[in-house]
């Protein structure tokens, strides 16, 4: 009885270290500009940075997101972290409902925005969901976009672009990425990058392995 006992303070208080450990995480959501991080952020719904306005993220952030969350980017984003210093855009928990929507670059956006030394894993976009279902990841509309040194992993696309679908996109730099695991479904393309209308993308350096596609 005594070791129940013990057994049970235990749980009680492994629960309390783990609810004041999601306490202690700002919550963000809705309109964002200015600076965030360093840190750990709680994203509980949709982020947008607005037209004529820039978010900068610094390294040493991770954006932990409790639900099907989308980035939506009108304005300008900067998230450039180090070597050794990454910024995350991941789950909260390793649930099916905490996989979130991508970064999602919409037309009029900004073409100085960058993404460096970045994580982006366990991104969907499915059926029923906004843009087309493209671009489990990171989709661009026409915006282009410097992206190096970053992971897309474990990423889903209901229709072309697992990892990435960028279309009309000129100046597009993807370099020194590792792009895996990636999908595309429903006789889709394109499991790890979709390229559409970008002949002036810069593809180089990058290791694409292990996506997949229904379509060819």
């Amino acid at each position: 009885m005594h070791i129940k006992k013990q057994l049970y303070v235990w749980v009680l208080l492994g629960l309390a270290l783990l609810w004041s450990s999601a306490l202690a995480q700002p919550q963000i959501s809705g309109p964002q500009s200015g600076t965030l991080g360093p840190g750990t952020y709680l994203v509980v719904g949709d982020i947008r940075v607005a037209t004529g306005t820039t978010l900068t993220v610094v390294p040493g952030t991770t954006f932990l997101h409790n639900g099907h969350w989308y980035w939506w980017i009108a304005g300008q984003l900067n998230a450039e972290g180090t070597a050794s210093d990454s910024i995350k855009f991941i789950r909260q928990q390793e649930i099916p409902d905490h996989r979130w929507g991508g970064i999602r670059f919409m037309s009029g956006a900004s073409a100085a925005s960058t993404l460096e030394y970045c994580v982006l894993d366990n991104a969907v976009i499915s059926s029923g969901t906004p843009s087309s279902y493209k671009g489990g990841g990171i989709f661009s509309d026409g915006v282009g976009l410097s992206i190096s040194h970053t992971r897309i992993s474990n990423c889903d696309a209901y229709w072309g672009g697992g990892g990435m679908y960028i279309q009309n996109a000129p100046d597009l730099i993807v370099e020194h990425c590792l792009i895996v695991d990636n999908e595309a479904t429903l006789g889709a393309n394109g499991g790890g990058i979709y390229l559409y209308g970008c002949a002036q993308a810069a593809i180089s350096y990058n290791v694409i392995a292990r996506n997949s596609a229904t379509g060819t």
